[in-house]
């Protein structure tokens, strides 16, 4: 697993359709997140997600009909 920043970096350079999943979730938390769940840290949500081996679909998923359930994931 890499680091946000070096997710989201990398992502960014090559674009969303040429990214990892890892990238794309990085994408995902830094642009749409926050509107899907309120104030909720990209970063950690990320972090928390990566450690319990989602995709991006299922973070997606899980943020659409479940905003509690994202924020929890900042503290795993």
């Amino acid at each position: 697993m890499s680091n946000y920043s070096d997710a989201l970096a990398a992502a960014n350079k090559t674009g969303a359709a040429n990214a990892t999943d890892a990238g794309v979730m990085a994408q995902f938390c830094e642009t749409s997140l926050q509107r899907l769940v309120g104030a909720a840290s990209p970063q950690l949500v990320w972090e928390g997600a990566q450690k319990k081996g989602m995709t991006t679909a299922g973070l997606a998923q899980l943020a659409n009909t479940d905003p509690s359930a994202v924020h929890e994931l900042m503290w795993l």
